[in-house]
């Protein structure tokens, strides 16, 4: 199993193959190992019964010319024998036997024929018409040990075949597999807001269908993206307008109003210059369409563009900051709004760049965020899905992040308490 709990192709077929190789290798060592002890048992018997033939006229010509002692043997200088050969008489007692023969009848048999005992694979053959018997035998210890030398030589032959075939055939498909990995990648960084920087390339006639069906779907998002956009614009500009003519009327009406209405009036003011703020930064994400208006600006201008709040705002690190300035502000703005929102007094912005990213993290003296729910807005945040209690405000500042092409990252919560946010981008200038 993947770690998403799905099936995998490429396990499946893998160990379908491996399943195949290894009944295949089992089912052809045994037979293999079946056939060859059968072979090589009627093969050295085959040989046994011609040795005794061979033998039999030179044991009969020997022993024309021979005296009878019992238990004699044909004069020859040692050696080792591989068959081994006696000659009895009628009475079954050994007249003549080769180097390593027993002086003890190798067998009892009083006709033609194989017997196996526990030392000997014995072949017996009658010798003329006296009632003796010529017998002729291997000793089963080299017969079994060459047929296990032939066997374990054929099965270890026929394992390496299959384990050689499952190599290649594993190979093979990791290579056929490869350009639907390909294709995932590829997939995997299509953004329908951002122009494909290279068409999805079918590598594979069956990949075909699939890349057509993705691009389709690609095509279709955008113009839903750009529709949703431009609808978003359009009435982030309707409603800028009123609500500046609000927050003015709400002005004068401070100024004229009688104490006891003061505090409604004064919080009505604020939820308004909430609201534009939103609205702005709505205008500056949608006004961007994902072109950054990429330059680098000054942390200590961006933070004196913010409204004017109930909070001591401060700043550390590096003062020049590459990015969109706009994007960056209405980030801030939103970030400062939140904070505010959650009894913080202190905010403390420190930014840092390096040639690789950019980082800007914001801390707060609020109330501040749980471990779990700071990890669960996260997760929340990292899938793009709705979460709640997870905000516009932050909402919003991850689309700024993204659009720069980072990422949001709501930090562990601060021993001194509160809420730190970073966001992360890489430098592009740098």
């Amino acid at each position: 199993m993947t770690p998403t709990g799905l099936p995998s192709i490429r396990q499946r077929i893998n160990r379908v193959l491996i399943g195949i190789a290894l009944l295949w290798v089992l089912t052809m060592s045994a037979g293999v190992g079946w056939l060859t002890h059968h072979v090589l048992d009627d093969l050295l018997d085959g040989t046994l019964r011609e040795s005794a033939q061979v033998l039999y006229a030179l044991v009969l010509r020997a022993r024309e010319a021979h005296v009878d002692h019992e238990g004699d043997m044909l004069p020859a200088p040692p050696h080792e024998e591989t068959l081994v050969w006696q000659l009895t008489d009628a009475s079954g007692a050994v007249v003549l036997r080769s180097h390593r023969a027993p002086t003890a009848p190798l067998s009892e048999l009083p006709h033609e024929g194989f017997e196996i005992t526990s030392e000997w694979h014995v072949f017996t053959m009658p010798m003329g018409d006296r009632g003796g018997m010529l017998r002729v035998a291997q000793h089963e210890n080299v017969r079994q040990q060459m047929i296990l030398l032939t066997m374990v030589s054929a099965m270890g032959l026929t394992a390496l075949i299959g384990a050689l075939a499952v190599w290649w055939l594993n190979r093979g498909l990791r290579r056929e597999l490869q350009p639907l990995l390909n294709l995932s990648s590829q997939v995997a960084a299509l953004d329908p807001a951002q122009p494909a920087p290279h068409p999805l390339e079918a590598r594979r006639i069956e990949l075909r269908p699939l890349v057509e069906a993705i691009d389709g779907l690609t095509d279709r998002l955008a113009q839903r993206l750009a529709h949703e956009r431009a609808l978003a614009a359009h009435a982030a500009h309707a409603l800028r307008t009123p609500l500046a003519g609000m927050d003015a009327q709400l002005a004068v009406a401070l100024k004229e109003a009688p104490p006891e209405l003061q505090p409604r009036l004064k919080q009505t003011r604020e939820a308004a210059s909430r609201l534009r703020r939103v609205v702005t930064a709505l205008i500056s994400l949608f006004r961007s369409g994902g072109e950054l208006s990429w330059q680098t600006t000054s942390l200590a201008a961006l933070l004196t563009r913010l409204p004017l709040m109930n909070a001591e705002v401060s700043s550390s690190g590096t003062d020049a900051l590459p990015g969109d300035p706009d994007l960056l502000s209405a980030a801030l703005s939103n970030l400062l709004d939140n904070a505010v929102r959650h009894a913080a007094t202190q905010v403390h912005v420190h930014a840092n760049v390096d040639p690789d990213s950019v980082t800007l993290t914001v801390r707060d003296n609020g109330s501040g965020l749980a471990l779990e729910k700071g990890q669960r807005l996260q997760a929340a945040l990292d899938a793009q899905r709705t979460e709640e209690g997870l905000g516009l405000g932050l909402t919003l500042a991850d689309m700024v992040a993204r659009t720069h092409g980072g990422r949001l990252s709501i930090e562990p919560p601060p021993p001194q308490g509160g809420t730190a946010i970073t966001l992360r981008w890489p430098n592009r200038a740098g």
